[in-house]
């Protein structure tokens, strides 16, 4: 097993004999080619923190440079050699992945395996948002539910929920409950119905929520599983409302960011 905790801790579970060097090892990040230019590829960052207890290993990365993108977990040994770590476990572990989020933080790090079955490490720059958990289309509202990602703890339980018309001049809000760092809000459609511009073929809906006490507004959207393309593997239901003029559908839908919006058509209309 493979995880990083909330503490940027990388904890190893060796499963057999023969899963490490033998004698007294460490352990080194070394960068993969590509996507960086901080760092080269081929740099290597030591390990300074290691701790072993048994099959337990813990490695603190707090602190450690460690530039946005891919990198090698190593053994080491005294004599300079060194290996890339075996892995069978894939490193998504929700419960992990939520907790991570409780911190306020500018980067992630993430466990992962290669196709050859090597422990990987992938980091990445971060900004506060909120990570939608669950939402459910109703007749005529859509409730939402998550936490707050990446941002310190909210100072007040009353919330905002904003939906902004993208490219357009319409917003519309709603209240959003805090109860610690989750939240859960409600926003009627009808009022978005009503609001539709229906010389826009397609008018989208982007949603944000305004942290209490710091008017911090956080972008709507899900991150913390580490799925990617959203837009084209995830399909909610469309609510029919009366738009005046036409009828209007509207629909929640991810973007190729990996955010939660609304999409509102006019009903027959060719998508």
């Amino acid at each position: 097993m493979n995880r990083i905790d909330a503490a940027d801790v990388l904890e190893l579970r060796i499963a057999a004999a023969g899963g490490e060097p033998g004698g007294e090892v460490g352990l080194a990040l070394r960068r993969r080619g590509g996507d960086g230019a901080e760092q080269a590829p081929g740099t290597r960052i030591p390990i300074t923190e290691v701790r072993r207890s048994g099959r337990r290993i813990t490695a603190g990365l707090s602190g450690l440079p460690i530039a946005d993108g891919a990198w090698e977990v190593l053994w080491t040994d005294r004599e300079g050699r060194s290996g890339a770590v075996a892995t069978t476990d894939p490193g998504l572990h929700l419960a992990d992945r939520f907790a991570y989020l409780e911190r306020p933080r500018r980067r992630v790090l993430r466990a992962l395996r290669d196709e050859q079955g090597r422990l990987l490490l992938r980091s990445s720059s971060a900004s506060p948002y909120a990570e939608v958990a669950r939402v459910r289309l109703d007749a005529d509202r859509v409730a939402i539910s998550g936490v707050l990602a990446y941002t310190p703890d909210p100072q007040d339980a009353s919330g905002l929920l904003i939906a902004r018309q993208r490219d357009l001049d319409g917003e519309l809000t709603a209240p959003a409950e805090l109860d610690g760092r989750a939240f859960r809000c409600e926003l009627p459609l009808a009022p978005l119905a009503a609001a539709h511009r229906p010389e826009r073929p397609h008018n989208e809906w982007d949603l944000w929520l305004r942290v209490p006490g710091t008017g911090e507004e956080l972008r709507l959207g899900s991150r913390a599983d580490d799925v990617v393309g959203k837009k084209r593997k995830t399909a909610f239901p469309e609510a029919e409302l009366d738009g005046g003029p036409a009828r209007v559908l509207v629909q929640p839908y991810y973007t190729v960011q990996d955010d939660l919006s609304l999409l509102a058509v006019e009903a027959g209309s060719h998508r």
